[in-house]
């Protein structure tokens, strides 16, 4: 049988890439786009859509350095637009339907054509002679000649899609915007005789959320807190209230349609190891491919599943302690440390293990001393218009070891002197800003209930609120870590509840003192796999005198009480909402998350 040169190079190049793929060397992919994104017809009636920035996200988290990018031809939309319109509901399934009716299909045909086919391997070896064909064979396709390069040059091609776009307001100028929709990957594979046929390879639905009120004010300075510009690296652009929502919508939208494409088995960055110290690890990918400090890579090795096919197999993981500037120098590696799974020679493949950069984690709480909130603080204000009830005291008589006066008298009966509650942090990672590993800025919120007895005439749940900025660092040893956390913010001491009224609906109240408090932790923690750790801890918080208090009736606006009560230091002096706390916890690595936390500070990752 004769076997053609076109195939003969067919052959060549997928047992190559297959010898690539089990050496563990990444091959750039390249990559089709068929629009900047698609939207539902009706999907963002009634706003103005940001078409501009939501391309600029969509460059920076998908089209990545590891890829090589086309534009699929306009004029090879135009059925799927108009059948994709149509859609009554959509989902990944329809839309992907839809495309593989309308473009795929054409672009199949045009690949499958036999001069195409023949040209295919051709143009591997003789740039000229494919220019002479093309510059006659892409007119009679309706195409021009770099259009038809680009078809003849994908291998996979992508879509991300908006189905829906809410915008709601909690006050008039408090907005918030939800987007929701997905991106599919389909992947053109060609076979022996040259034949390309379209296999779908994801299909992935994700939401982003982002919100503005330009009412909110500084908690210290009490000066306007909107942004006005929303920022973007060095970048910045003057916004309306609900395009800053939208930006910051679409950018968590678009860093997670970023993870998921790189969670791709075909689009994860792959090296063999090439240098070996105990378990430090040397490998050749680097800043070229777009690693950065603190990214993870499993150590695998492939072996075949119940179908025969190869597949990866996690056997240990590994953490980026410097990354390689191939940029500059193809001969500069990355080196990891393991955390996980036995030591491992040269030759053995790493994989990359894509996240956010962004962690979670829950501590459950308990504050053991240093605590001081008096049942004299949990009197309510005596104002007229808060019915009979008001002067009430919320927390019951006798709880602690009240204090006297020489006369005897009770000062301060009962209290609360410790707690219990949890927080939760949101932690960016910024080692790859600043080039130490293992650090992140921290957004933390707590929420503890005082351990003290309620009085049930009272009808009020006592609540002791924390809101924080601050920092991390993680000192790594193999699996474990010890952590250090700074850490300043405010603390609130809330009483929401009711009042009975003798006529009329019971008269409902929030009443808050707050103060600000600064802190330190210790943690030790302990590595599961390389998204789960458990942790536990201790740390101290320096709760200050408070500052502020306020109550708010029914809807109303809240009052401020602090000038009401010409004793405010006085009666809240000994007031302590900090103390001695001791924690545990579980730390995970997002994958997803449905809002923009630090996003602002991905473009300053160099390092």
């Amino acid at each position: 049988m004769k076997i053609s040169k076109t195939t003969v190079l067919i052959i060549i190049f997928c047992l190559g890439s297959m010898l690539s793929a089990q050496q563990g060397k990444y091959v750039r992919k390249s990559v089709s786009s068929l629009e900047s994104v698609w939207f539902k017809p009706g999907s963002v009636s009634g706003m103005s859509f940001d078409s501009k920035t939501f391309d600029k996200f969509i460059d920076f988290y998908v089209e990545v350095e590891r890829f090589d990018y086309n534009v699929i031809p306009s004029n090879l939309l135009q059925d799927f637009r108009r059948e994709a319109n149509s859609i009554d509901e959509v989902t990944p399934e329809a839309l992907s339907e839809v495309l593989e009716n309308t473009v795929t299909s054409k672009i199949v045909e045009i690949l499958n054509d036999p001069d195409v086919m023949k040209q295919r391997g051709d143009a591997l070896k003789d740039e000229s002679a494919f220019q002479s064909f093309a510059a006659t064979k892409a007119k009679s396709l309706g195409l021009t000649v770099d259009e038809l390069k680009t078809l003849m040059n994908s291998a996979y091609i992508y879509l991300p899609f908006i189905n829906s776009a809410t915008k709601e307001n909690e006050k008039p100028d408090n907005i918030s915007i939800t987007l929701e929709g997905g991106i599919i990957w389909w992947q053109m594979e060609m076979d022996s005789e040259g034949t390309t046929s379209v296999e779908q390879v994801l299909s992935a639905t994700t939401k982003g959320i982002g919100s503005a009120d330009p009412t909110e004010k500084q908690v210290l300075t009490e000066a306007s807190a909107w942004p006005k510009d929303f920022r973007f690296g060095d970048e910045k652009w003057k916004t309306t209230p609900e395009q800053y929502a939208q930006n910051s919508a679409m950018l968590a939208f678009c860093k997670n349609l970023g993870v998921k494409t790189k969670k791709i088995d075909d689009f994860k960055l792959t090296a063999q190891i090439t240098e070996a110290d105990g378990k430090k690890y040397g490998f050749p990918l680097g800043h070229r491919e777009g690693v950065h400090l603190d990214d993870g890579f499993n150590i695998v090795e492939y072996e075949e599943d119940s179908e025969g096919n190869e597949v990866a197999v996690r056997k240990g993981f590994v953490r980026v302690s410097k990354t390689g500037n191939n940029v500059e120098d193809p001969n500069d590696y990355t080196y990891a440390k393991q955390l996980l799974g036995s030591k491992v020679s040269e030759g053995t493949v790493v994989m990359e293990h894509p996240v956010l950069g962004m962690d979670a984690r829950v501590k459950f709480g308990y504050v053991a001393a240093g605590m001081n909130i008096t049942r004299e603080h949990s009197r309510l204000p005596n104002f007229s218009f808060m019915g009979a009830a008001a002067g009430q005291y919320v927390f019951a008589e006798g709880d602690g070891e009240p204090e006297f006066t020489e006369d005897g008298d009770t000062l301060s009966p009962g209290g609360a002197t410790s707690a219990a509650g949890m927080n939760m942090h949101l932690a960016y990672n910024v080692a790859p800003i600043i080039n130490v590993s293992q650090t992140f800025l921290d957004i933390d919120i707590g929420v503890y209930f005082p351990l003290v007895k309620i009085d049930l005439d009272a009808q009020a749940l006592p609540l002791i609120i924390s809101a924080n900025f601050g920092a991390t660092k993680k000192f790594q040893n193999g699996r474990s870590n010890v952590s250090v956390g700074l850490y300043g913010g405010m603390d609130m001491f809330s009483l929401n509840g009711s009042i009975k009224q003798t006529y009329g609906d019971d008269i409902t109240y929030s009443y808050s003192v707050s103060a600000l408090g600064f802190g330190a932790t210790v943690d030790y923690e302990m590595m599961f796999t390389p998204d789960i750790s458990i942790n536990f801890g201790a740390g101290y918080r320096l709760g200050l005198a408070p500052s502020s208090a306020s109550i708010t009736v029914g809807e109303g606006e809240p009052y401020d009480l602090t000038e009401q009560y010409p004793d405010f230091d006085d009666r809240y002096g000994d007031m302590k909402l900090g103390g001695l706390r001791l924690n545990f916890g579980v730390n995970y690595a997002l994958s997803e998350l449905p809002v923009d936390v630090f996003g602002f500070l991905d473009p300053f990752k160099k390092h």
